[in-house]
C-alpha cells in the first residue's frame, strides 16, 4: 500500500510549482521537501529491485555453470595411466615439447568434443605425444590442454615404444 501511495504522490507531484499540481490541476498541499522525500523514497526503490534483481541473475548463472570436479595434480606410474584406457575414462600421457616432462591428462570429458572425432580414443592409457604434436593441431591446442592435466609421470618412468 505504501508504495502505491509513494508512486501516485511522485506521480501527480514530482515536477510541481509549490501551489498547484500541474497534472490535476490543484492544490495538493505539499512543499518542496515532502516531493523531493517521496522522489528520494522512489529512487531508493527502484534500486532496492534493481540491485535484488541483479542478485538474483547472478545466482541462476551459478547454477547454469557445469560443475567439474576439481582435479588435483598428482604422480601418476604408467600402470596406473594403462589403467584408464576406455572412452567413459581416457587418460593420455603427453611429454612437454619445452620441458621434456611427461604429464598426465585426463581427457575423459574432452572425448565427445574432439574434434578429430574417434582418433583422440587411438593412445588412451599409454603415449600420445607423437599424434599430439602432430600437424593437425593448432597452437591453441597446448593452451586447452592444460586444463586436462592432472599430473606427471613418476620420477625414472619414461614411455617405451610399447607404450608409444
Amino acid at each position: 500500500k505504501i508504495y502505491k501511495y509513494v508512486y501516485r504522490r511522485a506521480k501527480h507531484c514530482l515536477f510541481l510549482t509549490v501551489d498547484s499540481c500541474p497534472t490535476c490541476k490543484s492544490a495538493c498541499g505539499m512543499d518542496l521537501t515532502q516531493i523531493l522525500i517521496i522522489a528520494a523514497a522512489a529512487v531508493a526503490i527502484v534500486t532496492f529491485f534493481i540491485i535484488r534483481q541483479t542478485r538474483d541473475y547472478g545466482k541462476q548463472l551459478e547454477q547454469l555453470a557445469p560443475k567439474k570436479k576439481p582435479r588435483e595434480f598428482g604422480i601418476y606410474t604408467l600402470d596406473q595411466v594403462a589403467q584408464h584406457n576406455k572412452r567413459d575414462d581416457a587418460w593420455i600421457i603427453v611429454q612437454h615439447k619445452e620441458t621434456k616432462e611427461y604429464r598426465v591428462y585426463d581427457i575423459t570429458d574432452y572425448v565427445d568434443e574432439h574434434p578429430g572425432g574417434e582418433s583422440i580414443l587411438k593412445n588412451i592409457g599409454g603415449d600420445a605425444t607423437e599424434g599430439f604434436h602432430g600437424p593437425q593441431h593448432p597452437i591453441t591446442t597446448y593452451v586447452l590442454v592444460e586444463e586436462y592435466c592432472i599430473g606427471k609421470l613418476a620420477e625414472g618412468e619414461v614411455p617405451t615404444s610399447k607404450t608409444r
